[in-house]
């Protein structure tokens, strides 16, 4: 189980040390020089040159800062005994020296010198319980296993400073060390509601519930990140989970009051044949972008919304949309779905014809086209000719409509043949 606490964090983070121009309006003298020196050769991430010039500055200025700087990067390059010797010298002139008690505390840690460690902590503690040494006593306990104190110490640096860092460091040990799993997630839901869905304490809170199974719990979470974050990555997540447990409801709920993807929100209201949602959706975004092809689904959505009950002034409608879509736009789904509404209700069959023949030019192996031909055909009389192209359709299909068309198709060309 991975350790949350990674403590030297908060002892070594930042630099203590201020440039030249940050001390006063003074001309640089050697001092200044090797400021600047040691400053540049730690952003570059030469940290041996680094250390060894705050030395030499501390060597020329007896200057303490520079001793603890020098102190804190032999503990990044891992010198252990440079870093007992650099704290004993510190240790010596300032025997009180906060930072310097606590990085001796880090070095006897490395050292896994735990119990000298916990002496020493305690003892720092009577005099200066900031979050940051209750948080190295929590660390200590926690390299004991000694859980409950470690817990205990954690909580309270939770209490003072209401952190993130310090809360994970809580449900780290509530969760995976003493049994106390129903705490944490409580915990973590309350952080959430009452502070913020912070990216580490809710993708937490997620790999929790994903442990629990709780994909409700995750759902909300990431509608949580979503809505702080407006992240696409988080709106997929939500949408595709909405979708694994069969919850379109809910997914067109999200999509509808986020805002997020439109086009998503038309596709599921297709997928649910709510084809009154999938019309409204259409119009909005056709207003909006202009785009032919939304007046395209615009017809498909409102005949198929329609097409049980439909009325003249439907089909006047429908066609009107669709006859402006294929003068711009030759797509073979609106060529085949108008010419197959032309033939369907007698409205201009040779035209339809033409309109599926120009779909097959461009799928010709479609058998929705290919149906809607040989329905021409049978429209127009001519049920032979129908039949053979309705013959291969039939050998490897399970449509309804196909099959009904197949029927009466066949009934004719027997009429015919009497």
């Amino acid at each position: 189980m991975q350790v949350i606490v990674i403590f030297i964090v908060f002892l070594l983070a930042g630099c203590s040390l201020q440039g030249p121009n940050e001390v006063g309006k003074k001309s640089f003298d050697n001092e200044d020089y090797m400021i600047l020196v040691a400053l540049e050769q730690q952003r570059v991430g030469n940290k041996q040159s680094a250390m060894e010039m705050y030395k030499i500055l501390y060597e020329k200025s007896k200057k303490l800062n520079y001793l603890i700087e020098a102190t804190k990067i032999s503990y990044s390059l891992k010198n252990s005994n440079e870093m007992k010797n650099l704290l004993e010298e510190g240790l010596k002139e300032a025997p009180n020296n906060k930072i310097l008690k606590r990085l001796e505390i880090v070095y006897l840690v490395k050292e896994e010198k735990y119990k000298d460690a916990e002496n020493k902590i305690l003892e720092l503690l009577k005099v200066d319980k900031s979050v940051k040494n209750l948080k190295i006593a929590g660390s200590i306990y926690f390299q004991k296993k000694s859980y409950d104190l470690a817990l205990k110490y954690f909580e309270s640096a939770y209490k003072e400073d209401n952190d993130e860092n310090s809360l994970l460091n809580v449900i780290d040990i509530e969760y995976n060390y003493v049994d106390k799993k129903d705490e944490a997630i409580a915990l973590l839901e309350t952080h959430i509601r009452m502070q913020s869905c912070e990216i580490n304490t809710c993708f937490k809170l997620i790999e929790i519930y994903g442990k629990e199974k709780n994909i409700n719990g995750i759902i909300s979470t990431y509608k949580k990140l979503y809505s702080r974050f407006k992240s696409e990555e988080y709106a997929k997540k939500v949408i595709e989970l909405l979708v694994y447990t069969k919850n379109k409801k809910g997914a067109i709920k999200f999509l509808d009051e986020s805002g997020y993807s439109q086009e998503m929100l038309l596709n599921i209201y297709v997928s649910s044949h709510d084809f009154k949602g999938a019309f409204k959706i259409a119009e909005r975004l056709y207003k909006k972008t202009k785009n032919i092809n939304y007046l395209g689904k615009m017809a498909i959505y409102e005949y198929e919304l329609n097409k049980n009950k439909i009325s003249k002034k439907v089909l006047k409608s429908v066609s009107k949309k669709f006859e402006k879509v294929v003068s711009k736009l030759h797509d073979p789904l609106y060529l085949n779905y108008y010419g197959y509404l032309l033939i369907e209700h007698d409205i201009n069959i040779k035209k339809g014809i033409g309109l599926v023949q120009e779909a097959l030019l461009k799928e010709p192996n479609s058998p929705f086209y290919l149906d809607s031909l040989a329905w021409g055909y049978y429209k127009l009389g001519r049920c032979k000719k129908a039949k053979v192209i309705m013959d291969k359709l039939i050998k490897n299909s399970t449509e309804k409509e196909l099959i009904e068309h197949s029927i009466k198709i066949d009934k004719c060309v027997k009429g015919k043949s009497k």
